[in-house]
């Protein structure tokens, strides 16, 4: 029997974040093909450690921008110590240090999970001559979705080697729902994302400061600072507001369902993998005027204009006069996010990793 491959992931820690949870979750299908070794820059680490499944963990000892060029110095020894046949970076220190440290004979792929214009470049001339300068032939760019993709394009350059390919959904949310909005009754709304500026919620405040005669309650799911839980709450509190700051939780899954609508306000998304579980879980969507939204729900859902909150109240109005059929919203969501399936992306993904192993074979 051929000995595995081996794939050498860098990321930036283990936090439940979007692409941490990406890259754990399919830990156990990377190591029944690969020997993967796994390289941290810090040791942070939210998850069991049943769950991180791996042939050898490493950890650069990252704290703050001076420690950079020690950390690309360790992780080129772990490469010379491992030759690794595959790189897979993921988030922008990791992959800078890992571009830095990479042979030119080993490929290299580093997946972008957000808009980098907005969340890394803009306004930093620097961290743009840096990833400008770090790229070389044998790197290739992997980005969560068509708008995250273009945006790097437009702040770097044309890349020979990229991809698209857009995050999956766990199995447990693909359930099935038992109960149909109606625009009688309460209506319940829930937003799944920590609390920082980029999700927006000061906007869902404002908006309902307009709604109060309207049988509406919204839920928030997410954890923040406790400067900016203290902010957003004296804000509810101000006008006695229907919004609860629920804190974050494990089981989503189950949660969902107990609700009618979900919606999003932010004012960029790189996927927005909390939209696609909601669909999954048979929620139809409100969600703020982006194109990665239009992009990932395949325009099955409602959208509103994110710097005028009437927009979002009169699209609620509408609601409560029955302008929408949203039990077709429901069943076309769930049909549409068994796109975005564990193994369908994992097919798509190992199926890069082979075209690449293959460039490389017929390079050497």
């Amino acid at each position: 029997m051929n000995a595995k491959k081996s794939l050498l992931i860098v990321i930036d820690n283990l936090t439940k974040g979007g692409a941490e949870v990406l890259l754990v979750g399919i830990l156990p299908e990377l190591n029944k093909k690969y020997e993967v070794i796994l390289v941290t820059l810090k040791s942070d680490n939210h998850f069991p450690a049943e769950d991180i499944i791996c042939k050898k963990k490493y950890t650069l000892g990252f704290n703050n921008k001076l420690s950079f060029l020690a950390c690309v110095w360790k992780l080129k020894e772990i490469i010379k110590k491992h030759r690794p046949s595959l790189i897979h970076s993921h988030l922008f220190y990791s992959s800078l240090i890992a571009r830095m440290s990479c042979p030119t004979d080993i490929p290299l792929i580093y997946s972008l999970h957000s808009e980098m214009s907005k969340n890394v470049f803009n306004n930093n001339k620097i961290f743009t001559i840096l990833e400008k300068k770090t790229i070389k032939e044998n790197h290739s760019v992997i980005a969560v979705s068509k708008k995250v993709l273009e945006d790097y394009e437009k702040a770097i350059r044309q890349m020979h080697h990229s991809f698209v390919l857009h995050n999956y959904v766990s199995d447990e949310f693909f359930i099935k729902r038992n109960k149909e909005l109606t625009s009688r009754g309460n209506i319940k709304l829930i937003a799944v994302g920590n609390i920082k500026k980029p999700k927006n919620y000061s906007y869902l405040v404002q908006a309902f400061k307009n709604l109060k005669e309207c049988p509406i309650s919204l839920d928030i799911y997410g954890e923040g600072s406790d400067k900016e839980l203290k902010i957003l709450q004296i804000e509810i509190n101000k006008k006695n507001l229907p919004i609860v700051l629920k804190g974050g939780a494990n089981n989503i899954h189950e949660i969902l369902p107990q609700y009618d609508l979900y919606i999003s306000s932010s004012t960029h998304e790189g996927f927005g993998i909390s939209v696609i579980e909601a669909m999954a879980s048979g929620l139809p969507l409100l969600l703020s005027d982006l194109p990665v939204y239009h992009e990932v729900t395949i325009e099955n859902a409602l959208f509103f204009d994110v710097t005028n909150p009437m927009s979002l109240v009169t699209l609620i109005k509408e609601i409560f006069e029955g302008k929408f059929n949203f039990k077709k919203f429901s069943l076309n969501g769930i049909e549409i996010s068994k796109k975005y399936t564990k193994e369908i992306y994992l097919d798509k993904l190992l199926s890069i990793y082979d075209d690449k192993l293959i460039d490389r074979a017929q390079k050497l």
